[in-house]
């Protein structure tokens, strides 16, 4: 069972320091709708109310972050070729952008999204951010996300 977003949000504010998480301010309602006018897609349920939470985090475990709405508005000028769907848009990121994950939300339910992560190929982790999160709070990059993405590789073969 995916754990739900309030716990992961009570897990972050209990151990962000021992995750080495800084939290960004929470985004107001008005840069969340204006985030979803602009991008023409109402975020899921669960992942507004984090970013009502806080507006994207930063790491030390490699640099990953959560991005901030502002700034994903402020990519989707850059040419993409890691987004599958025209719509897509890329929450995460470590490194600088040198490895990112992806969001495909369903424009007839908002609700039912899924979470990749394309390298070679395109591998969908989920469709819970909840557990998106998990995963990464648990092992970082390397042992919670990559480790995951090869797994589910090796289950899909």
């Amino acid at each position: 069972m995916h754990p739900k977003i309030t716990d992961i949000i009570a897990r972050i504010k209990a151990e962000k320091e021992d995750l080495g998480i800084t939290l960004y301010a929470p985004a107001s309602s008005t840069e969340i709708s204006d985030f979803e006018n602009i991008m023409g897609v109402k975020l899921p349920e669960d992942i507004t109310e984090f970013y009502r939470f806080c507006n994207g985090f930063e790491s030390e475990e490699d640099m990953f972050r959560i991005i901030p709405l502002e700034e994903i508005i402020d990519n989707i000028a850059q040419p993409d070729t890691y987004a599958v769907e025209q719509n897509d848009f890329h929450f995460a990121e470590y490194l600088i952008y040198c490895d990112m994950w992806t969001i495909n939300i369903n424009p007839v339910n908002r609700n039912d999204y899924h979470i990749y992560n394309k390298v070679e190929n395109v591998i969908t982790l989920t469709n819970s951010f909840p557990e998106f999160l998990e995963a990464f709070l648990t092992g970082g990059v390397f042992d919670g996300l990559y480790t995951w993405r090869e797994n589910i590789k090796r289950l899909t073969k």
